[in-house]
């Protein structure tokens, strides 16, 4: 269907018809202005004959004449009957008007239209003259092998010369279309690819690899920063926390440890936030495939929903586990472990009291709830990192869960989705084979 709405096809078949209108029209007014000069030429010939015999005055002059005439003519070329002072003189025994009697002639199946017939009254006696049209035959035959041997290969050839044309163009702007699509979904090092060709095509495919390569450098830095003020802030932070520990061994007032507990809370989770984007810029750069094993899904799903089934009854909610089989993977247990458990967390945040089905079946793990959901719009918003759609950021979280489940599935080369489990929230992850 995309290749019949490609701009490049429709120009090729709009170049393509004009062509054949232009030929056909050409080849059209060539052939009526050469068959009305050879249907001038014949009725010509027609008329010299008549008028060569109405000049002789004299009856047996003119019979002679008619003689000759007959004896020196081809049937197919001229039929001639001349009846005069009781006399015939004849090409054939019988030539009534606009008829030819083949019996008559003996030639092979003449028709009427053989033939442009003349009659005239030579005062006295009566003439028919009757002069072939093969030249008009060989004319048309001659138009039909320039149609099939001349107009329709160049036609063929043009077309095969379009779709060869169309298809290579229908390639390059279908792979410039893709690579913006994954550019746009976040896959950075989508490229058009190479050799680019020294079109507009080709200058369009290099800008759009010139601007990924750009976009993806820039991305990384901004990663490489975070990741490093992640870095240098999570020591001095972690000390802040050990001498908050030490400080709580010592005799505090009520009111002031009751602080402390707070200012330690609050450690906790700025070291966890800090944890969570230096572990997911890691797995963004590509560290943890070093560490694949084989892995049985199903096992570690049915294990993960037996761990979570405690905490979703304290919240009310009622968790589900289908496992349709076994599933061998190749993967790091720990990581996928950890997808299972921040899209379970996440549904028991946010989708607390509803029921929680947590499926495996053939390669597509899914987790699905009965909470809000995610409107479509934002679905690609909350993949990222620190993302939240409550702008007030009220309840607990970081912002990381969803961002470190998109981590841990792009690096096991897995497609996540989010979609609408009417009502509730539906995440899926499409391993590969």
């Amino acid at each position: 269907m995309k290749r019949l709405r490609s701009t490049p096809l429709k120009l090729s078949v709009i170049l393509i018809a004009v062509f054949a209108l232009f030929i056909s029209a050409g080849l059209g007014m060539a052939y009526w202005l050469m068959h009305e000069t050879l249907g001038a030429d014949i009725s010509l010939r027609a008329g010299q004959v008549i008028e060569d015999l109405r000049a002789i005055p004299e009856p047996e002059e003119r019979i002679e004449r008619a003689k000759e005439i007959v004896a020196a003519s081809d049937p197919r070329a001229l039929l001639l009957r001349l009846e005069l002072d009781g006399e015939t003189v004849a090409s054939v025994r019988k030539l009534p008007e606009g008829v030819i009697d083949s019996d008559a002639t003996g030639l092979p199946e003449p028709l009427a239209d053989d033939y442009l017939v003349h009659h005239a009254d030579l005062a006295p006696g009566v003439l028919t003259v009757a002069v072939g049209r093969d030249s008009m035959a060989e004319l048309h035959e001659t138009f039909i092998a320039i149609l099939g041997f001349a107009l329709l290969p160049a036609l063929m050839l043009t077309s095969a010369i379009g779709i060869v044309v169309v298809r290579r163009t229908a390639a390059r702007v279908e792979a410039i279309r893709d690579t913006l699509h994954a550019i746009s979904q976040g896959t950075l090092d989508a490229r058009v690819g190479g050799p680019h060709p020294d079109t507009d095509l080709g200058d369009i495919s290099r800008d759009v690899d010139r601007m990924a390569e750009a976009q993806e450098a820039a991305t990384g830095a901004l990663r490489q920063i975070g990741a490093d003020i992640a870095h240098d802030l999570k020591t001095p932070i972690q000390r802040v926390a050990v001498r908050l520990e030490r400080l709580g061994d010592a005799d505090l007032p009520d009111t002031a440890r009751d602080l402390l507990e707070q200012a330690q809370n609050e450690t906790a989770q700025i070291i966890a936030t800090f944890q969570s984007l230096l572990q997911i810029a890691q797995l963004e750069g590509g560290q943890g495939r070093d560490s694949f094993a084989p892995v049985e899904l199903g096992a570690l799903v049915r294990d993960m929903a037996e761990i979570y089934e405690t905490a979703a009854e304290d919240s009310g909610a009622r968790l589900t586990c289908t496992v349709a089989g076994p599933l061998p993977v190749t993967g790091d247990r720990h990581l996928l472990s950890r997808l299972i458990a921040n899209l379970l967390e996440n549904a028991l945040r946010h989708a607390p009291g509803t029921d929680i089905r947590l499926s495996l079946a053939g390669r597509t793990l899914s987790v699905t709830d009965g909470g809000p959901g995610i409107p479509e719009g934002q679905r690609d918003v909350v993949l990222r990192r620190l993302a939240r759609l409550e702008a007030s950021r009220s309840t607990p979280g970081s912002g990381l869960g969803l961002a470190m489940v998109k981590a841990i599935a792009d690096l096991h080369g897995a497609t996540l989705t989010l979609g609408d489990a009417q009502p509730g929230l539906a995440v899926t992850v499409t391993l590969p084979n």
